[in-house]
């Protein structure tokens, strides 16, 4: 008996060291896959660069293929004195970059330089010219101070919309702006426009790489000094009259037939000469083109100008049904968006 149970003992005590060792490799091995874990989690995180360094700051989510970015992360990451503001699904953003610093040297020199002028101007030269001058230049001047030149940024963005407005610019979102964890998003390129960042895309590593301009502006020119005011009259007023009922993205679409036409050189090269060429757009025949064209009609119409297209190959469009047309005989179809029915 005393035999039997001693055996069954070290039986026991056997199997126990042999189970113990298997036991304690499995632990020992968990500590080697956390940092596995680690690793992921921080190439995810860094999937956006600027300039070569891990833009951990910025909110990102993949969507549909599409990198999109929380605007106010985004903002701050170049600029950390910009002011934003978020509230209700609208995000605002003001800030301004100092672009240029002249040197108190320069400004003496100039100083100089207008003092000898003004001596050898007549009187009343010297008062129109004192009068014309700028009041903070001519402060900075008499206090021999540097002059500071700066560049602004206003921006807004609405959750749910499908454009950003910055600096009085459309630039088009045609998917949408989102919301990540309860902020407004953009799409990365979208905003990089914004900031006239370079973007390159690194498959392999699957990063977002963003560069600044070497002497590049910091951020994108004024809609003043970009809409041309003759093209951005008659294309709202087109696309008013051709699809003032129509969704923002069937103005698009007619915006974009239109200025196709311009660019194509089987057709005129001018807006009004495409518009007026005979037998192509009724409005003008008609004289409906000169109403007035509603707000989402000019909005289309600058987006359109800075680049939005939905159709950026078609050259015609009818009422979507319509099949003795000769686009419909005779063009190949394309895409049917709202009442009209686009053919290239």
């Amino acid at each position: 008996m005393k035999t039997r149970a001693t055996s069954f003992l070290l039986a026991a005590l056997a199997v126990v060291s042999f189970v113990l060792p298997a036991l304690a490799a499995d632990f020992d091995e968990l500590p080697e896959e956390a940092p596995a874990e680690t690793e992921e989690i921080e190439e995810v995180r860094n999937a956006v660069m600027l300039d070569g360094e891990p833009a951990e700051s910025v909110e990102f989510e993949i969507l549909d293929g599409v990198c999109y970015v929380t605007v106010s992360s985004f903002v701050s990451m170049m600029d950390t004195e910009a002011m934003v503001e978020e509230e209700n699904g609208v995000v605002s953003v003001n800030t301004t970059t100092v672009v240029e610093v002249v040197p108190m040297e320069s400004l003496a020199g100039e100083s100089e330089a207008a003092a000898e002028a003004e001596e050898g101007a007549e009187p009343e030269q010297a008062v129109e010219a004192e009068e014309s001058a700028e009041p903070e230049q001519a402060v900075e001047a008499a206090g021999n101070t540097a002059n500071v030149v700066t560049d602004d940024l206003s921006l807004t963005a609405a959750a749910g919309g499908d454009y950003v407005v910055a600096n009085g610019r459309y630039l088009y979102a045609q998917d949408g702006l989102p919301q990540l964890n309860g902020r407004v998003a953009a799409p990365v390129r979208l905003l990089a426009r914004v900031y006239n960042l370079n973007v390159a895309y690194n498959a392999e590593n699957d990063l977002v790489l963003l560069s600044r301009q070497e002497g590049g502006e910091p951020y994108l020119a004024d809609a003043s000094t970009v809409y041309d005011g003759d093209t951005l009259y008659w294309l709202s007023r087109i696309i008013n009259a051709e699809s003032g009922n129509q969704p923002l993205e069937g103005k698009i679409a007619v915006g974009n037939v239109v200025m196709n036409r311009v660019r194509d050189p089987k057709f005129p090269n001018t807006i009004y000469d495409v518009l007026f060429q005979k037998n192509q757009f009724s409005p003008a025949a008609s004289g409906s083109i000169y109403r007035e064209p509603n707000e989402e009609s000019v909005v289309a119409a600058m987006l359109v100008m800075d680049g939005a297209q939905v159709m950026p190959n078609a050259l015609f469009f009818n009422a979507a049904g319509a099949t003795r047309s000769y686009a419909a005989r005779n063009r190949a179809y394309v895409s049917t968006i709202g009442d009209h029915a686009f053919y290239k």
